[in-house]
C-alpha cells in the first residue's frame, strides 16, 4: 500500500486534478493507495472539492480549522499515515499545488522497494532533474538552503534536502515518531521538511536514494505560501543545532 500525504492550503485551482492524476497513475500500475489530504485551514473551496472527490477516490480528508502552517500539516499527515500503515508500506509526502509530477511516484516507490531503502527523495539535483519557471529569489534561497544543509548535516544519498516530494518506508516514520514523540517536528515553516530528514537520520543509519524531478512551478496556481524571512530564521536555528548537539 502507498499512502500519499498531500499538503493543501488554498489549492482549489488544482487539487481536484492532482488527486485524479495521482490516483490514475497508481491505478494503472495496479498500486493500491490511500490519499491523505491535509487541508490546512483553506478558505477557497479546497475543502468542498476534496469532499466531492471522496465519493470516487480513496481519500482521508484531514482538516485544520485554521492555517497552522507546513510543519503542523506534515505532523498531522505523517502521524495519520503511520498509524494506518504496515511496516513495509510506503508513505509519500507531496505538495498540493501540482509542482510535483505524479508519474514520479512510481519511480520513487520502485527504487525504495528494489534497493530496500528507507527514504527516496524526488530531486531537482539528480541527473535529469530541473527547476521550471522557478522565481529567481526562491531559486537562490533553495540552492543556499540545500548547500548549507549538506554542509552541516550530510545525509548520504541525498542532495535535495528541501523538496517536499519524498517516499519513506513506513517503519522509519513509525520508529521516529516513537523515538521523538511530540518532538518529532520542532521547527516551523518549510524548514521542517529538512528537519524531518535529519531527525530520521539520527534514529538509525539511513539508506537513501534519489530520482530526478522536473519541478514544474509553472503549473502552480496562486502565490507561494513560503514566508522568506521567518523561514530563513528557522533554518538558522536548525543549523545552530549542529554545534549544540
Amino acid at each position: 500500500m502507498i499512502y500519499i500525504v498531500i499538503l493543501a492550503y488554498n489549492e482549489a485551482g488544482g487539487i481536484g486534478q492532482l488527486l485524479e492524476s495521482v490516483s490514475g497513475v497508481l491505478s494503472k500500475a495496479d498500486e493500491p493507495c490511500r490519499l491523505v489530504v491535509v487541508n490546512d485551514g483553506s478558505k477557497d473551496g479546497t475543502s468542498e472539492i476534496v469532499e466531492d472527490m471522496k465519493k470516487i477516490l480513496p481519500i482521508d480528508h484531514l482538516t485544520h480549522p485554521t492555517n497552522l502552517g507546513v510543519a503542523k500539516a506534515f505532523d498531522t499527515g505523517l502521524r495519520h499515515a503511520a498509524s494506518a500503515a504496515r511496516r513495509d508500506d510506503v508513505i509519500v509526502t507531496m505538495e498540493g499545488d501540482r509542482t510535483n509530477a505524479p508519474e514520479t511516484l512510481l519511480a520513487m516507490a520502485g527504487l525504495l522497494r528494489r534497493e530496500a531503502l528507507d527514504v527516496v527523495c524526488a530531486s531537482r539535483y539528480a541527473k535529469g532533474g530541473a527547476y521550471v519557471a522557478f522565481p529567481p529569489l526562491r531559486h537562490f534561497l533553495s540552492l543556499g538552503a540545500n548547500f548549507l544543509t549538506r554542509l552541516f548535516f550530510q545525509v548520504p544519498g541525498v542532495r535535495d534536502y528541501t523538496i517536499f516530494f519524498r517516499a519513506y518506508r513506513a517503519s522509519i516514520i513509525q520508529e521516529a515518531l516513537t523515538h521523538y514523540n511530540e518532538q518529532f517536528i520542532e521547527r516551523r515553516g518549510f524548514c521542517s521538511n529538512a528537519e524531518i530528514l535529519l531527525k530520521l537520520s539520527k534514529t538509525k543509519r539511513l539508506r537513501c536514494g534519489e530520482v530526478p524531478l522536473i519541478y514544474r512551478y509553472d503549473l502552480k496556481k496562486g502565490r507561494s505560501k513560503m514566508k522568506i524571512l521567518p523561514n530563513m530564521r528557522e533554518y538558522a536555528l536548525l543549523f545552530a543545532q549542529a554545534f549544540i548537539r
